[in-house]
Formats: C-alpha cells, sequence, structure tokens
C-alpha cells in the first residue's frame, strides 16, 4: 500500500511539475509618425524605381496611434485611416530557413479592408514594409513585391 501511495505522488509530480512554459512573442512598436522616404520594386527598373519623395513629388506620412488607430496622408492631404491590429507571424521557406515577421492588419469600420494586410520589420529609426518578409507578393502598402521604407519622425 505504501510503495502505491509513493508511486502515485511520483505521478502525479512528474505531471503537473512539466509545466509547459509560453513564451510571447509581441511585434516591434509601431506607434509613431512615419515620414516616407524610398519605394523599391523589383520590377520593372527605371528611373523613378526607387522612387522617393524627390522623384515622385509625393510626401506621405503615416501614422500609428496608441489606442490602434491609423492615418495616411499625401501631401498634408488624409487619403487613408482607420483601426489596426498587429501580429506575429513565422514563415519556413522550402529550403528550412526560418523568418519571422511582424504583421499590420488594417481596418475601416471594424471590418478588415481587403488584402489590408502590411509585413514590416523596424531597424533603428526605419520601419520597412516587405510583402517578402511572409513570402507574399503582395500587401496593402505594396501593389508588387518590393520594399517601402519610412523614418521616424
Amino acid at each position: 500500500m505504501k510503495r502505491k501511495l509513493v508511486l502515485a505522488l511520483l505521478i502525479f509530480s512528474f505531471f503537473y511539475s512539466c509545466k509547459k512554459e509560453s513564451i510571447e512573442i509581441s511585434s516591434a512598436n509601431i506607434v509613431g509618425r512615419w515620414q516616407w522616404i524610398r519605394t523599391f520594386k523589383v520590377i520593372p527598373l527605371s528611373a523613378t524605381n526607387p522612387a522617393t519623395p524627390q522623384n515622385t513629388g509625393i510626401n506621405e506620412l503615416l501614422v500609428f496611434n496608441s489606442n490602434n488607430t491609423w492615418y495616411k496622408t499625401e501631401n498634408t492631404v488624409l487619403v487613408d485611416s482607420g483601426t489596426y491590429s498587429l501580429g506575429h507571424g513565422t514563415y519556413i521557406n522550402p529550403c528550412g530557413s526560418v523568418f519571422d515577421y511582424d504583421s499590420i492588419c488594417y481596418y475601416q469600420n471594424k471590418i478588415k479592408i481587403k488584402n489590408g494586410v502590411d509585413y514590416y520589420e523596424i531597424d533603428h529609426d526605419t520601419l520597412v514594409f516587405s510583402a517578402g518578409f511572409a513570402d507574399r507578393w503582395w500587401s496593402y502598402t505594396l501593389s508588387h513585391s518590393g520594399t517601402k521604407r519610412w523614418v521616424r519622425k
């Protein structure tokens, strides 16, 4: 009887001491004002690739607020706005390389915007959008494969 009790206690302690630790991965903080500096398209190569405020005449400002609202202006005119949520994902390519990425999902009137996702990373003071981070060819901000860069203002 004593032996069964000891065995039962060992089994009980084994299952309850092996606690699975959850690792919470949070997305990089994008809250702030971001000034567009450059968009590079994979194709076509041209005199305006990369596109910049200097060669397009367009000054874009992207603002993410801490209350999960956002807006974008072009030459100080409001062109887009709504709410957003952040996410984090992992892509494993066919060669087995693992890529972690952060994402922004855009909403208007609490409804997700069609194709309303951007994949991003923050490198020091630069916000980089690229659909390639998640092995995609498009994203909300980029209707093509390439990168769009913003600097914190």
